[in-house]
């Protein structure tokens, strides 16, 4: 008995000390919300109530931008994602603003587009799932999701390299 507890003992050891690259699916990254885990997948409705998934962006660069109108930081972004919006849509890239609905109810949203026209879909968590999904505290969050689905830069706001980054994944 104990030659058999003693010879579990050292396969538990020998298992929990293999290398990840002698495992099968260590070649495979996990799905998660950080750099260099591939980006969960979520379905929501645009603002003009049509049914958008980031699956649907298959094989494109994905920048994903969680957001609300009362938020400046929020605001202050917009510019540089309609300058790659306008640069890299052509290439594939796809943008996919989700508004976060918190203290944002979707008529405020509704005259937000109309006054701003933002070229891109913008989505509404009315349930705050996504928002949650990806783990978002505080806004905005920008993810930016390479064509293979695995996410390559999060934060609170674009990398200093986002035109650089972008145009390296596309």
């Amino acid at each position: 008995m104990k030659k058999i507890i003693v010879l579990l003992a050292a396969l538990t050891l020998i298992n929990a000390y293999t290398p990840a690259a002698f495992c099968a699916d260590a070649a495979a990254p996990a799905v998660g919300i950080m750099k260099g885990q591939v980006a969960p997948d979520f379905s929501l409705k645009d603002i003009t109530g049509k049914q958008v998934s980031l699956s649907s962006a298959k094989n494109s660069v994905v920048c994903l931008v969680f957001w609300a109108t009362w938020c400046p930081y929020c605001l202050r972004e917009i510019p540089s994602y309609k300058e790659l919006h306008a640069k890299y849509a052509s290439k594939g890239l796809k943008i996919l603003s989700v508004n976060i609905a918190a203290n944002d109810p979707l008529p405020r949203v509704e005259a937000f587009q109309l006054k701003t026209q933002l070229p891109y879909p913008i989505l509404y968590d009315a349930s705050q799932e996504v928002s949650r999904l990806y783990y978002v505290t505080g806004v905005p969050v920008s993810v930016i999701i390479d064509r293979k689905g695995v996410i390559q830069y999060r934060g609170y706001q674009l990398p200093d390299n986002a035109d650089q980054l972008i145009a390296q994944l596309l």
